[in-house]
């Protein structure tokens, strides 16, 4: 794998959810190297994105809203409408994350009950189908509106699940040279993934994968293969027979490369 050789700690979680710890113990300099280049990379890409995020915000606050009223009439509290998280995001910052809850509260931790395969059981009936539906992430656009996250990247995780995989997956946190996004290669393939070492080592590869072959077909393709993903209510389920052409028939570059794990893990967490 490309830049094996760079330095790397990995995550280590933090003592408290106020505490704001990195992902991993990269310099400045070593992340310019996992940077991609090009003039999409530095200038195409940030202009595409804002184009699509300015056409689709107006839908996405519709949609956002009808979400919220029907979350109000289900928990009777609005304090209860979004779920608020530590994630681990670019370059190991680690950022507050919303998402309309779609569970019920875990009896010990969020991340022990992604451990132990728990998350099924707590979600509700209206949040399984936000979940498949992917409509449970229309708030993070307020994150990449605060510059957080970014339309499509790789996928932010826990920062408990982020030390999991830095310390089972060598150069995890390479793909942490992007900023996280709402969408992405890995995402709209793999689907969820629960502690499983092969989904995450897969993970890496396609985020890898869209890192090396970062181009505006690219972008187009997830972007295509997104909306299908949620019309055909795919999103919390596991894809054990990824393919490459794994956007929507898209074809993205080398893709047939990194299709060769399929583990059987299928939680996610919220």
């Amino acid at each position: 794998m490309p830049h094996a050789s760079l330095r790397v700690e990995p995550v280590r979680a933090p003592a408290s959810t106020g505490e704001r710890a990195v992902a991993s113990r990269r310099c400045a300099e070593e992340w310019e190297q996992l940077e991609p280049r090009g003039f999409y990379a530095r200038v195409g890409r940030p202009l595409f994105h804002g184009l699509v995020i300015a056409l689709v915000l107006p839908v996405v606050a519709a949609l956002a809203v009808v979400v919220a009223l029907v979350q109000i009439v289900l928990h009777r509290d609005p304090r209860r409408i979004l779920f608020v998280q530590s994630r681990v995001g670019r370059r190991g910052r680690v950022f507050r994350i919303f998402k309309f809850r779609t569970m019920r509260d875990a009896p010990t931790s969020v991340y022990d009950s992604w451990s132990h395969g728990l998350d099924r059981q707590r979600v509700t009936r209206f949040g399984k189908f936000l979940r498949n539906s992917h409509l449970d992430e229309l708030p993070q656009m307020l994150n990449v509106l605060r510059g957080d996250m970014s339309l499509i990247g790789p996928r932010p995780e826990m920062v408990e699940i982020e030390a999991w995989a830095s310390e089972h997956v060598p150069d995890f946190s390479t793909r942490l040279v992007l900023k996280p996004g709402i969408t992405g290669l890995a995402q709209i393939t793999q689907g969820y993934t629960g502690r499983s070492i092969e989904a995450y080592a897969e993970k890496l590869r396609w985020n890898e994968l869209y890192r090396e072959r970062l181009s505006f077909r690219t972008d187009l393709a997830i972007l295509a293969g997104t909306v299908l993903w949620m019309v055909r209510a795919r999103g919390w389920q596991w894809n054990q027979t990824p393919s490459a052409h794994p956007v929507g028939g898209a074809h993205v570059p080398g893709a047939a490369g990194a299709a060769g794990v399929a583990p059987t893990a299928r939680e996610g967490s919220n």
